[in-house]
């Protein structure tokens, strides 16, 4: 076959810079990154050993890498106090009052928090070429059918065989293995692809039940207490909950490999139950064999029960060698340097096992409790042993106040981990950029190059810009912020306020001034105040642990006012490109 010269000059051109560093680069640039976010469950701002140095009783090894070769943000926030509502944010990009009920969190028979016409970040993803898996804790809602195809009322009248509706699969992901409610109520139990599943140890799979009656056999009352009934699969152990995840999550990514090839992308949402209570940390973290948990003879298991301070703080760090355990995973296929990894958590740190607060600075009106200054635990299986300021610890040292549930700092700071080796440049904090995890929808799709609907992703900021690039950025990706809490203000235990954070930021002289308004509001606007009302206000730049109120401050109260109420009153606060 004969070539012309415009032809040969082409291929030539093309070998050059196939062959030159940047033609290296051009290519990567053209190969959209896997994407993994890994989501922990109540960890704090102060458990990455990285992120609280002088006060940490325990190391995060792998999380700590991560650090180093990536980049964090120092002024993370989770998009609510609690949990349900930040994992409605961050799939969706919107403000939880957005979604079928602004409170969390929703049960598994009166439907989704997902609206109809509300796409996920999998949504997208998935239309863009990515193959998308869900593991772990959803804990947004679902629809249970009976046999005759009508809705179920409970667990009692559903029938187990069938496909619950509302889950991951109905929401852009094509493959699934899901708590519905995470490992702290019912059902205690795996769903595959929205439906019940129980692992065959012998055969190291899921198995799916053909009829309602064949599982029942398996899947019924485990517990009563309070006169209420729980469900769960008979061989249900908290224990293997992690190991299981990871051994079904790293089972994905070889079937896409085998399938699909290295050269197309995967999202993989990890939503890892470590972290939240009941606290029960295997001995033995054994993907292999992920029911083996108390067995450290093998050479696969990694010790986590009693390896720290209490069992909070060893689920921590379960959280940290399941994260180590993906990181060797990706590297072994090749795979690390075009993978992008997030790692956060959905909100502030919960409470642990013999944890206290050194001084008696505030009170909390839910649980009628005094707190402030320094977060202690101390060991109750290893004495002696301490962890400080699981909540976190601002820049200067002082200690963040509150914790999980609260609409101060320590309530919802989280840390933020991005690495995508090929493409950020790693080894950064960003200290003045705000963000919140709802951001995470439009980052990716940005870092992704994968475009956003318009009518999507209304509370969602693209931070991808910020990120690669290597120098301080001084614009402002964010200049607001606001953050659900579920629990009232000090001085309030009126139930039918919402109470929320309101951030305001500027620039002045290269560095960022933020306050921080303490807001009560009614997104419902049932037989509650229908605007917003600032009831503390703090100067966090100066002041960031939260311990002046300056209220009195009317011209900065009211701007915080206003600037909410536009934000609550609209159909989207994300600003057009």
């Amino acid at each position: 076959m004969e070539m012309t010269v415009a032809k040969v000059k082409w291929l030539t051109i093309s070998i050059c810079i196939f062959l030159s560093p940047l033609g290296n680069s051009l290519l990567a640039l053209e190969r959209q990154p896997n994407i993994l976010v890994f989501l922990m469950d109540d960890m704090g701002y102060g458990d990455v050993h990285a992120l609280n140095p002088n006060g940490s009783g325990f190391e995060t090894p792998h999380l700590d890498n991560l650090l180093e070769k990536g980049v964090v943000f120092t002024n993370a926030h989770s998009s609510a106090s609690v949990c349900a509502p930040t994992r409605y944010a961050l799939l969706t990009g919107n403000h939880v009052y957005r979604g079928r009920n602004p409170g969390g969190t929703w049960g598994h028979f009166s439907g989704s928090q997902i609206v109809s016409g509300q796409q996920t970040l999998a949504d997208v993803l998935s239309r863009a070429g990515y193959s998308t898996a869900f593991f772990g804790k959803s804990h947004l809602g679902s629809t249970f059918f009976k046999s005759d195809g009508t809705n179920a009322n409970g667990f009692h009248d559903a029938d187990l065989s069938q496909r619950f509706h509302d889950g991951p699969i109905d929401h852009g992901f094509e493959y699934s293995l899901t708590l519905p409610a995470g490992i702290q109520s019912e059902p205690y139990a795996f769903f595959k692809n929205d439906r019940l599943a129980r692992w065959d140890n012998k055969q190291k799979s899921w198995q799916h039940f053909t009829d309602d009656g064949t599982a029942r056999g398996f899947f019924k009352v485990t517990a009563k207490k309070s006169k209420k009934i729980a469900y769960g699969m008979d061989n249900w152990s908290t224990e293997s909950v992690g190991p299981l995840l990871v051994h079904d999550a790293f089972a994905f990514i070889d079937r896409h490999v085998a399938t699909r090839g290295k050269e197309k992308p995967f999202f993989l949402y990890y939503c890892s139950q470590a972290g939240h209570s009941p606290y029960a940390p295997p001995v033995s973290f054994n993907v292999k064999d992920p029911l083996c948990t108390n067995d450290l003879s093998v050479r696969e298991a990694i010790p986590i029960a009693g390896t720290t301070v209490n069992k909070r703080t060893d689920m921590i760090r379960e959280g940290d060698a399941a994260l180590g355990l993906f990181i060797e995973k990706l590297t072994s296929l090749g795979l690390f340097h075009n993978t992008l990894i997030v790692f956060t958590s959905d909100n502030g740190a919960a409470v642990g096992p013999g944890s206290s607060w050194d001084q008696s600075l505030y009170h909390d009106a839910k649980d009628n409790s005094e707190y402030g200054g320094n977060r202690i635990e101390v060991g109750v299986e290893n004495q002696g042993r301490v962890h400080r300021n699981a909540q976190g610890v601002a820049q200067d040292g002082s200690p963040l106040r509150g914790e999980k549930g609260f609409v101060y700092e320590g309530g919802h700071r989280v840390p933020l981990v991005m690495c995508w080796s090929q493409e950020i440049p790693g080894g950064r904090k960003i200290r003045d950029q705000i963000i919140g995890l709802h951001d995470l929808f439009r980052t990716l799709c940005g870092l992704a190059g994968v475009s956003v609907p318009a009518d999507q992703a209304n509370d969602s900021y693209d931070f991808s810009k910020v990120l690669r690039a290597s120098g301080i950025e001084a614009q402002l990706v964010r200049d607001s912020l606001y953050i659900q809490s579920n629990r009232p203000w000090e001085q309030n235990t009126k139930k039918i306020f919402n109470t929320w954070a309101a951030y305001g930021v500027t620039v002045a002289n290269n560095s960022t001034d933020v306050w921080k308004a303490v807001l009560e509001y009614n997104t419902k606007k049932i037989d509650g105040r229908s605007y917003a009302k600032c009831v503390e206000l703090f100067h966090l730049s100066d002041d960031p642990s939260e311990s002046q109120d300056l209220s009195g401050n009317s011209v900065r109260r009211a701007a915080l006012e206003v600037q909410f109420q536009g934000m609550a009153s609209g159909e989207r606060t994300v600003q057009e490109e």
